[in-house]
């Protein structure tokens, strides 16, 4: 690794795009299989007393944004597996992507279903981490790919400190825990 930047020196082999084109329907279909748990969990909030922290946007922009960052996240999905240039890191994001939709697809059940403030700021900042990763590593390649991850970056990083914050405000009853992660 390069000491001088985070992003590593020595490319991952790249496999080329896939024997087969995505196409943007694909990429729907897929988005409403995420977001399938979410129809049916009981959202709002986690449980009942739950304090959200003064800093979490209202409860309408949750679903605007994700919406919004979710089709801008699939476009530059779409590009890496269809670019027929040379991504150095295509399977590394590949699989990085496959892990944030993984996460943007259990989210629900690990805050909502589970109640657990501490499953949600782990999630969320793991989000934040993986999609940081993904855009300083394919920003060499393909910046347009890089912008179109951006607003992930930038949400999950802010929504970082909401959650960190909603886990020192409140008790978490999945891990017995008081508010601030204090003793049973």
């Amino acid at each position: 690794m390069n000491h001088r930047s985070f992003v590593p020196t020595e490319p991952a082999t790249d496999t080329g795009p896939l024997p087969f084109r995505v196409y943007w329907w694909q990429a729907l279909v897929f988005w409403l299989l995420t977001n399938t748990y979410g129809v049916f969990e009981r959202g709002g909030e986690p449980f009942p007393g739950y304090q959200p922290s003064p800093l979490q946007p209202p409860g309408w922009a949750f679903p605007v944004v994700w919406f919004s960052i979710s089709l801008i996240q699939l476009w530059g999905c779409v590009r890496l597996l269809n670019a027929p240039w040379p991504i150095r890191w295509r399977p590394a994001l590949i699989g990085m992507q496959g892990a944030l939709w993984l996460l943007y697809a259990s989210f629900g059940f690990a805050y909502f279903t589970m109640g657990s403030p501490i499953l949600a700021a782990a999630w969320t900042i793991a989000y934040f981490i993986i999609a940081s990763t993904c855009v300083l590593l394919v920003w060499p390649d393909d910046r347009a790919i890089a912008a179109s991850w951006l607003p992930l970056v930038l949400w999950t990083g802010f929504a970082s400190i909401v959650a960190v914050h909603g886990v020192v405000l409140n008790p978490d009853p999945l891990f017995g825990l008081g508010p601030g992660l204090g003793t049973r």
